[in-house]
């Protein structure tokens, strides 16, 4: 609706969510956000729902449960009697009586205000924004920007399309995009409109695209004319003709090429149509103050009543029926209750806060966690609610023995453990609202909440710090390396001579060691005991053995050197040895 291809000229928006908005409306002006709502465009996209009793209104149902929740007070726009009547080469009316009765009776019960618009409903959306009533406009139809409104949110729908639940909108905020400065302000839309063609004239000129539209807009020739009156033909003939001669000599530059083609007729521009735009209808000027105190009447949600409508339109009955009702209520309504609170009241329904996060959904707004009792926050009387009687058969489920019964039975108890626990309205449940709301209207809860939150934290950081303290390392089993386990690689070596010994060449038990620089053949020697009877082998080669003991002693330094498959020779083999030695002699001179 209202001009095609214009978002690819002025862009698609900022997106942003609507609670961030929410948020900065709270935190700046101490109030929940005001939004206009063209309550036309919701009931046409409506039509596309589908499932269920009554999907239109019950969208509806769910859309003001969402705002609520938020929290924004919307301010839901009607079209009037005296909007144009032909929209689009089609006619136009007020929609469908029962339709919108039933919509602002739905709207009403949620404690919401209703405005009638004389006109267009985008047009007294812009007006109200206009005049401060309303902070921003929701629809879908740019013609709210020609009709002088200067925020705007779009396509309110799911940040990505993993996500279902609408929560970012698009933003247009005239100031920040600068349109002016590019010739794409109010009367720079009207000319586009215009001459590519709108909701009032969807054909424009013949051969007239956006993007001629728009250079002509930025060339100044909509303020131009958008100060012109139906009477003056001198001053429409010369601005017509000024805009034909451009055309087809780009004199001044203000196209990309020369337009010969694009024939203008002399009945353009029709300021019938032109006044559609510049001068829509609207509520007058001293009505405006009669307007803000309506629709910024407080209103109460009406629970008993409500509950009857879902009742009849949705067919939530019974029990069951009532505790859908708390349940898909009690988030909304406590936002609700907060908001409405004044600083220093009581707030008994709040039963604390269990928890602070930054939403990564909604551009990571400040939310805490708030306890409720769903049945406290949703006064509704559940004794008044009858239990669903449901004849249940087997249906030709043939079970033929106590066995099969037994097995069909614990597979429903198998199935059951995997379902959610059903809702407890009597239970404490917790849901996130923005965190300034708390801040604002629950001070002394939110006071606690941050010094229990800091606690927390500080005990965190705490354990993840190191401990510094120094601790004494408890003794190891004790482990020691077998004897002999070096020998391999050990080389015993006298100053200046180079001797290996291999494991081979050690000595053995009476085993005498001789010197390594003579190549001598070594003899196996038995020590007689002392009480034996004297050899006679001993006595014939007493002489030859002591002419070798007679030779000094010489204790040889062994180095331990290590070497791959050498043996080990160490200081105490030594020093043994040359005891042998000593004894030996000893035991042969007294022999001899």
């Amino acid at each position: 609706m209202g001009i095609k291809g214009i978002y690819q000229e002025v862009g698609e928006g900022e997106r942003v969510a609507l609670l961030k908005l929410a948020a900065e409306s709270l935190e700046k002006q101490g109030r929940p956000l005001r939004i206009a709502i063209d309550i036309a465009i919701w009931q046409f996209q409506n039509q596309a729902a589908q499932g269920g009793t009554n999907p239109e209104i019950r969208t509806l149902f769910y859309r003001l449960v969402r705002l609520l929740a938020c929290p924004v007070e919307p301010i839901f726009v009607f079209d009037g009697p005296y909007k144009p009547a032909v929209k689009r080469n089609k006619k136009s009316g007020r929609g469908d009586s029962f339709a919108n009765a039933q919509a602002k009776r739905l709207i009403r019960l949620f404690g919401c205000n209703t405005h009638d618009a004389p006109g267009e409903a985008e047009a007294e959306c812009a007006l109200l924004q206009k005049h401060g009533i309303v902070d921003m406009v929701l629809t879908e139809d740019v013609d709210a920007l020609m009709f002088g409104c200067t925020k705007m949110l779009r396509q309110w729908s799911p940040a990505s399309k993993r996500d279902t639940t609408p929560t970012h909108v698009s933003l247009f905020d005239t100031e920040k995009m600068k349109l002016d400065q590019h010739g794409l302000d109010r009367e720079g839309m009207v000319l586009v409109a215009l001459m590519s063609g709108g909701d009032y004239d969807p054909n424009g000129l013949p051969g007239c695209g956006i993007k001629v539209a728009v250079e002509a807009a930025k060339a100044g020739f909509g303020r131009d004319l958008c100060r012109l009156k139906a009477v003056d033909k001198e001053g429409t003939t010369a601005w017509r003709n000024s805009l034909i001669h451009e055309l087809r000599t780009n004199e001044n530059g203000h196209f990309k090429r020369k337009n010969k083609a694009l024939a203008i007729p002399e009945t353009f521009p029709d300021f019938k149509v032109l006044r559609y735009y510049t001068h829509p209808v609207v509520s007058p000027g001293e009505s405006i103050d009669e307007i803000r105190e309506k629709v910024h009447l407080k209103r109460e949600i009406q629970f008993e009543d409500l509950r009857e409508f879902t009742r009849e339109v949705f067919g939530w009955d019974y029990r069951v029926g009532a505790l859908k009702f708390i349940k898909v209520l009690s988030h909304a309504v406590l936002v609700q209750k907060l908001q409405a609170l004044e600083r220093h009241d009581n707030a008994d329904y709040v039963a604390g806060i269990a928890g602070f996060r930054s939403d990564l959904k909604n551009d990571l707004v400040s939310q805490v966690r708030i306890q409720h009792i769903p049945s406290e926050i949703v006064p509704i009387d559940l004794s008044k609610e009858e239990d669903e009687k449901i004849v249940q058969a087997r249906g030709g489920l043939a079970l033929n023995s106590d066995d099969e019964i037994d097995d069909a039975e614990n597979i429903e108890e198998s199935t059951a453990k995997r379902q959610p626990a059903p809702f407890n309205p009597s239970a404490r449940q917790g849901v996130w609202a923005l965190e300034i709301l708390a801040k604002l209207r629950i001070p002394e809860v939110f006071a606690d909440a941050q010094v229990v939150q800091k606690a927390a934290e500080k005990k965190k950081q705490q354990a993840k710090e190191p401990k510094t303290k120094a601790t004494r390392s408890k003794p190891g089993p004790k482990t020691g390396m077998p004897a002999g386990a070096l020998n391999k690689f050990v080389r015993a070596s006298k100053p200046h001579t180079v001797s290996t010994v291999t494991s081979k060449a050690l000595p053995k038990e009476n085993e005498i060691i001789t010197s390594p620089t003579r190549p001598t053949t070594s003899r196996r020697l038995r020590i007689p005991s002392p009480l034996e009877p004297r050899h006679e082998s001993l006595q014939m080669n007493s002489k030859r053995l002591l002419s070798h003991l007679a030779r000094p002693v010489q204790q040889t330094r062994l180095p331990l050197r290590l070497h791959h498959g050498q043996g080990l020779v160490c200081r105490p083999l030594a020093t043994y040895l040359t005891r042998c030695v000593r004894f030996l002699r000893q035991v042969v001179l007294r022999k001899g």
